[in-house]
């Protein structure tokens, strides 16, 4: 069941979730100001893995360049249909 059917339901305590969703009341929401900001309520879930930075970032290096590559392609193919259309992109 999503949290929004617990919600209407009256379920409120099944809601709270870390990092994804709390039930607060009006009178918490104005202790904070009345700042909205997520984080402030349903905190920040720390995923921790034993995943080296060095090996994130190398996974991370190699998507990017695929992406990078990727776009080339597309803006090169995009620039041909304009070309045959008979217009010029100036970039």
């Amino acid at each position: 069941m999503d949290k929004f059917r617990l919600f209407e339901d009256g379920e409120l305590d099944e809601i709270d979730e870390v990092g994804f969703a709390k039930v607060v009341t009006i009178e918490e929401i104005a202790k904070n100001g009345y700042v909205l900001t997520p984080g402030r309520y349903a905190r920040v879930r720390l995923d921790l893995d034993d995943e080296s930075f060095d090996e994130k970032m190398r996974v991370y290096s190699e998507e990017l360049s695929k992406l990078l590559k990727e776009e080339e392609e597309l803006a090169e193919k995009a620039r041909g249909v304009f070309e045959a259309l008979g217009y010029r992109l100036e970039v």
